[in-house]
């Protein structure tokens, strides 16, 4: 027999098995606790989703960590007669026959000064070419030289880097900036750049290029791997839209308006993903490398004078000016030319690397902005004389320069580290040179405090970072050197 009773719904969850007490989470979370929260949670995002879109319209970037002013380096590997490149204002006092014919110059009577302590000699192939500027310059050589090379001013140490024949290529003569001054790419361009870096400055975020074209130093600004295939700007801007809008949608079950730098995390995130798309997009490199499409250069230079090097060269010292780029570095071989043509050989490269100059120099007055080129050397070619040369610079027959005849070397004869310094407003910066000076010869002699190259190196470096950066020297920059053994005492290896 069946005998039924009456019982209350606490009675009847309580005797069956699927609504017993005390269940433990895991049991709520089977029995759809989680089901639930999800239904909660897709209700919030749908609402959310609906109600606001976020788009990179919606975001609220904050501006790039830039650090405008340029910073740039030449590395003469091998040695070429600089005494006919540029030379100190203390040099060019102490200037006699001797000196002049060591040096690779025609002498006194040619020497030009610009700024306040930085002398060339006008009829050297490098001083001929650096006065007289950049094609199509608004007012040609004479206003080039009154708005660009007289706001310039020299510094550097004498008789640092006396090692011949290659034995001071990789002794740290080469170095760069990235991370220390700040910029959009976060890292150095390089070229060609071979040697061995300074202790201090291994290791820092670099792109090396093998010649300063427009087109080679556009792919050097762009995202890994290439933007082909999958990985292109449309894909990323969809995804940081996608991925916005999710956040958007959570943020309130998370609970995000209260929690300490979730703001902050969400639009590091997003403008992140849109500042990528950019680099994704494979023209985006060109608007920034081919100086037809920067309008500032393009309205300064006749760029159809110019080699595509040079245009490449001029576009990355505007963008370091700009603070897009860090530093600019680049390497020059085969200059070890003691006994080749002056006509040939040593004219040729001593014009192209015053082209890379005035490339600098053009690109800091068109940003209006203070920069510091480094240009060293190992070595030194040591000159019995001049001899008449010819070239076409700017599309112009050069005459009346004369080049060095270059004999043999002379590790001594002059200071090989030197940094040019541009200021667009207020005068040009107070440097000063660090060594003595032999009369009769032009010799050379480093002061004691720069107790090696990479002293004198970590100085011009720390020189060219305070320059541009207000005065102040970045204190990673200084902890990175010291921590190699060097910059213990920056006020006595600086020239500013």
């Amino acid at each position: 027999m069946i005998i039924k009773t009456v019982k209350n719904w606490k009675e009847l969850a309580d005797s069956n098995s699927n609504h017993r007490g005390g269940f433990t989470r895991r049991e709520f979370l089977e029995r759809g606790l989680a089901t639930g929260t999800m239904s909660v949670i897709m209700s919030n995002f749908v609402s959310a989703a609906f109600a606001k879109k976020a788009m990179a319209a919606d975001l609220i970037c904050p501006p790039p960590s830039l650090k405008p002013g340029a910073i740039a380096q030449i590395f003469s590997s091998g040695g070429p007669t600089m005494g006919a490149r540029f030379i100190s204002d203390e040099q060019a006092a102490l200037m006699n026959a001797g000196m002049a014919r060591n040096y690779g110059i025609s002498g006194q009577a040619n020497l030009v000064r610009l700024g306040p302590n930085l002398v060339i000699d006008s009829t050297s192939p490098f001083g001929y070419t650096l006065l007289q500027g950049p094609p199509g310059y608004p007012g040609g050589a004479a206003a080039w030289r009154t708005n660009v090379l007289s706001k310039v001013s020299g510094g550097g140490h004498q008789g640092a880097f006396n090692k011949d024949d290659g034995a001071g290529e990789n002794t740290g003569l080469v170095a760069g900036v990235s991370p220390f001054k700040p910029s959009q790419m976060g890292k150095d361009l390089k070229v060609r750049v071979s040697k061995a870096l300074a202790n201090w400055s291994r290791g820092l975020p670099a792109s090396t290029v093998n010649n300063p074209t427009p087109a080679l130093l556009a792919g050097s600004f762009s995202l890994t791997p290439a933007a082909a295939g999958l990985t292109n700007s449309g894909a990323l801007t969809a995804t940081s839209n996608a991925i916005n809008s999710i956040t958007d949608a959570l943020s309130g079950v998370f609970g995000n308006a209260n929690r300490k730098g979730a703001k902050t995390a969400v639009t590091n995130a997003g403008c992140a993903f849109f500042g990528n798309s950019l680099l994704a997009d494979p023209t985006y490199g060109q608007t920034l490398f081919n100086p037809v499409n920067v309008p500032a250069l393009a309205g300064r230079v006749t760029l159809a004078n110019l080699t595509q090097n040079e245009q490449g060269q001029l576009a990355a010292f505007y963008q370091s000016a700009k603070g897009v780029a860090g530093g600019v570095i680049l390497e020059f071989g085969g200059r070890d030319y003691h006994g080749n043509s002056p006509q040939n050989d040593i004219s040729p490269k001593d014009i192209e690397e015053a082209r890379t100059v005035v490339m600098f120099l053009a690109a800091c007055d068109v940003a209006q902005e203070r920069g510091a080129m480094i240009y060293l050397s190992n070595g030194q070619a040591i000159a019995d004389g001049t001899a008449a040369v010819t070239a076409t610079i700017n599309g112009v027959a050069a005459v009346g320069m004369r080049a060095p005849v270059a004999v043999g070397d002379g590790g001594g004869a002059y200071n090989a580290g030197l940094i040019i310094f541009y200021n667009p407003v207020g005068g040009p910066v107070a440097s000063k040179f660090t060594g003595t000076i032999t009369a009769a010869t032009g010799n050379v002699k480093a002061d004691p405090a720069l107790v090696s190259s990479n002293e004198a190196v970590a100085g011009l470096y720390l020189s060219a970072l305070a320059f541009t950066n207000n005065g102040s020297i970045p204190s990673s920059a200084l902890t990175a050197m010291q921590s190699t053994g060097v910059a213990s005492n920056p006020s006595k290896i600086m020239v500013i």
